[in-house]
């Protein structure tokens, strides 16, 4: 079981629904549930793998985002910067957690792939004003769903 430490001040729907309303989104339940009871954090334990380019990955979760008018890991400033002042990823894909490499791990919010975990690799970013949302590129599953994540992390 996961433990989350050193969350911010607990939220409540009003403030996870001011998000979604400014990417035009909705997040899926069991994220938002993460939202309500640990509002970001540290987590233990933390290390989670993927296949990038057929060879298995590991990193960790140095942050998971938080709703807070805070400066660091702060999920506001990380969508104004990534998705809303410039277009790094795809329209429905948005950062959650990011690792100590200034890589992020980010959720589906629709599509085919709604609810699935991903790695963004900031060394290999694409321009989403230049190419459409199916490119994938610098994006590597790491799980089908937010659950299933936490619950893979060692």
């Amino acid at each position: 079981m996961v433990e989350v430490f050193k969350s911010e001040l607990t939220i409540g729907e009003t403030e996870i629904i001011k998000i979604q309303e400014l990417l035009n989104l909705t997040f899926p339940e069991s994220y938002k549930n993460f939202l309500l009871k640990n509002n970001g954090g540290k987590c233990n334990p933390k290390v989670f793998s993927f296949f990038e380019n057929n060879r298995k990955t590991e990193s960790y979760i140095e942050w998971f985002l938080a709703i807070y008018s805070g400066k660091f890991h702060n999920l506001k400033k990380y969508l104004l910067n990534y998705k809303l002042e410039e277009k790094r990823m795809p329209t429905h894909i948005f950062p959650i957690a990011h690792d100590p490499g200034g890589n992020l791990i980010c959720i589906s919010c629709s599509g085919e792939d709604i609810g699935s975990i991903y790695f963004w690799n900031h060394e290999l970013e694409v321009d989403y004003s230049q190419v459409d949302d199916s490119d994938y590129s610098n994006l590597y599953l790491i799980d089908e769903n937010f659950q299933s994540f936490l619950n893979g992390l060692h």
